[in-house]
């Protein structure tokens, strides 16, 4: 079994109460392995989850919130600026900027999903799949493994929760997408 470490992100509002009934029933599970960081308006319950893939992990650990009575909104892997990209990659900041502005490397680096003047935020999932596929820098599996997981995760969230505001009608046409 490998820990996979990712964000569940939650809507609000969320109580003392709705932690402490998370916290009994991650206690009847495997134990503890969340940290929640959430208030009136939503927030996060960062996990470091065992199992036997990321899939799994992210999935119970879904269950585990919603058991709790916390509305889910989404998942989400690791937003990395380069010096987290850096790394994890186990290169220098400099060899990453390098491969953003196509200086080096074989080009065609990720596109920042939160492009900033300063310190851009990428997908951790596709600069791991990017830099697998270009065979620079070390990848730690796990961590790719699981950006990736929460991609997947994260957009069977947004589908489920988009079925309950279509009419009824509709819904078949969307599964019949996803199926």
């Amino acid at each position: 079994m490998n820990v996979y470490w990712f964000d569940v992100e939650v809507a609000g509002p969320v109580t003392l109460d709705d932690m402490e009934k998370l916290f009994e029933v991650l206690a009847a599970g495997d134990g503890i392995d969340a940290t929640p960081q959430a208030d009136h308006r939503g927030g996060r319950v960062m996990f470091s989850r065992e199992a036997d893939d990321a899939i799994q992990a992210i999935v119970s650990a879904v269950r585990d919130v919603e058991a709790a009575g916390i509305k889910v909104t989404g998942v989400v892997e690791d937003r990395v600026a380069a010096a987290s990209i850096a790394e994890k990659a186990k290169v220098t900041t400099a060899a990453v900027r390098y491969w953003i502005t196509g200086e080096r490397g074989p080009g065609n680096f990720p596109a920042p999903v939160i492009p900033r003047e300063r310190a851009s935020l990428y997908s951790w999932a596709e600069v791991s799949a990017w830099l697998a596929w270009a065979k620079l820098g070390d990848v730690d599996h796990i961590a790719a493994e699981t950006a990736k997981a929460c991609l997947i995760v994260d957009a069977a969230i947004t589908v489920r929760n988009g079925l309950r505001d279509l009419p009824r009608h509709n819904r078949p046409l969307i599964l019949e997408l996803v199926a």
